[in-house]
Order: C-alpha cells, then sequence, then structure tokens
C-alpha cells in the first residue's frame, strides 16, 4: 500500500449507488495491473455496539459470499483516487445523515498505521469536511476472584474513548488507534 496518499473530492471514481440511502455504493478502481476491479464501500444499519449513532464503513472488493473483504490487499495504480472515492462516499453519505459518525476499523496493525498516517497527511483538508476521532479499545480487568478466568472477555470490560485526532500528533506504535471515527463538520 502506498504512503502518499493525497485526497481530493474532485478525483474520484464515478460512484454507483447500490441502496438509496447511500449505505452500500460501488466504484471501479484501476489495478496497478491495468485492470479494473469493483469495489464495494457499504455502511452498516445497526450503530455499533459500544458506540451509538456509530455506524461502521468497510470497504473492499466482494469474496466468493458476496461480503466485503475488507482484508483485501490490492495493488491500485491510483491509491489516492481510490481512498478519495471511499472518503467521498462517506461525506456524501454523512451529508444526509448529519447525525450519524461513521467508524473504519483498522483491521490489523499495520492498516491502523497507514490510515493514521492518511488522516495525518491529508488533515488540513480533511478537517474541511470531517471531525476525525481514533478509538483504542482495550480490556480491562475489573473481575477478582475465580470467575475472572471463567470467562475472560466481557464486553462490560471494554473501555471505549474517542481522542480528537489533530494535525501532527504523533501515536506511540503501542498506543495506534484501532479504529478511526468520522463526524460531518457542520461549522463549514
Amino acid at each position: 500500500m502506498a504512503l502518499t496518499v493525497n485526497i481530493d473530492f474532485d478525483h474520484i471514481y464515478e460512484i454507483e449507488p447500490v441502496t438509496p440511502d447511500l449505505r452500500t455504493t460501488t466504484f471501479k478502481s484501476q489495478l496497478a495491473d491495468g485492470t479494473s476491479l469493483p469495489l464495494r464501500v457499504e455502511i452498516s444499519n445497526q450503530p455499533h455496539p459500544l458506540l451509538p449513532d456509530v455506524y461502521n464503513l468497510a470497504f473492499g472488493p466482494l469474496n466468493s459470499r458476496g461480503l466485503v473483504d475488507d482484508k483485501a490487499e490490492i495493488e491500485h495504480s491510483d491509491y489516492s483516487k481510490t481512498f478519495s472515492t471511499i472518503l467521498f462516499t462517506a461525506l456524501t453519505y454523512l451529508s444526509s445523515n448529519p447525525s450519524h459518525f461513521l467508524g473504519i476499523d483498522g483491521s490489523n496493525n499495520a492498516r491502523a498505521y497507514l490510515y493514521y498516517r492518511f488522516i495525518q497527511r491529508n488533515f488540513g483538508y480533511l478537517a474541511q469536511f470531517f471531525i476525525m476521532h481514533g478509538l483504542k479499545y482495550y480490556v480491562r480487568i475489573s473481575r477478582f476472584g475465580k470467575n475472572q478466568f471463567d470467562n475472560p472477555f466481557d464486553f462490560k470490560d471494554i473501555y471505549t474513548s474517542l481522542d480528537p485526532i489533530s494535525r501532527g500528533r504523533i501515536i506511540r506504535s503501542d498506543w495506534m488507534y484501532n479504529y478511526f471515527i468520522f463526524r460531518l463538520n457542520t461549522a463549514r
């Protein structure tokens, strides 16, 4: 994946809405080998279980079961145009649903780091349209005694705290965000 992504909403692929509510769209991304690949952008219809009003945004090619493969490794010919298109679909959705927030999951540490770098590189441009937060999930052990080990994972033990993303802020690699949340900047 390229590190030098420049977001520009005037330089995007043609978007085809799949659903009238703009929760599902597709576009064809040009690949490095000269072929094109349809990519789908899907916004969940249920809010995040731990974050009210946050709806997950997933993107990628469809797998053999017809689901978005957000872990696919694809070599795009123009990463800037591809990610500009994805974020433009987010902007379009949020403009119609200003009370919603959209969350993008960094499916692994490497992707989370790249997404953060993209945001930092394009912060001035993106901040015109979005208010952005990072989220680092972590689990706190709040149980004691033998029950602590009977069921080591309890959703009540997950701590979620939104951290505003600001220009130039360097995040330690061991504290990189897992999830990036975008809200419409209504002050523009």
